[in-house]
């Protein structure tokens, strides 16, 4: 009866480290996540986007690349945002973008876009910008 008791416990300890080994239900390890804080719109930046998406994206497309469907059949094709900083008729600072919105690019589909007044401008400026470094 000794014996019977001997070879149940260690039965039971095989049957434990078995259950153990093959991932029985031991507790999952957590680690603390970090969070990543994600900088808060600027207002200006967002305006400017929406005003963007509703007069520039169809030729610009909505990235900036000059992609955008209305201006597959221009030509000159629309600018690419990412383009180097040279090849930007008025150069891809707000001072340059805000000339080329206010007084369009002569010889090119670039009209004038004054229509939107200066504040817009301003904000479609600085979202243009922000899509050439982004």
């Amino acid at each position: 009866m000794n014996s019977t008791k001997i070879i149940s416990l260690v039965s039971v300890c095989l049957l434990s480290l078995a259950i153990v080994a093959c991932g029985g239900d031991k507790p999952q390890e957590t680690t603390p996540q970090e969070t990543v804080q994600v900088p808060p719109v600027d207002p200006e930046i967002a305006k400017g986007e929406e005003i963007f998406l509703q007069n520039c994206s169809s030729c610009h497309g909505e990235k900036g690349l000059g992609d955008g469907p209305a201006g597959a059949a221009l030509n000159p094709k629309p600018r690419n945002y990412k383009s180097p900083a040279n090849e930007w008729k008025n150069g891809n600072t707000i001072a340059g973008i805000t000339k080329t919105l206010k007084q369009g690019i002569k010889g090119t589909p670039m009209v004038a876009y004054t229509h939107l007044g200066d504040e817009n401008l301003a904000v479609v400026a600085k979202y243009v910008e922000y899509l050439a470094k982004n």
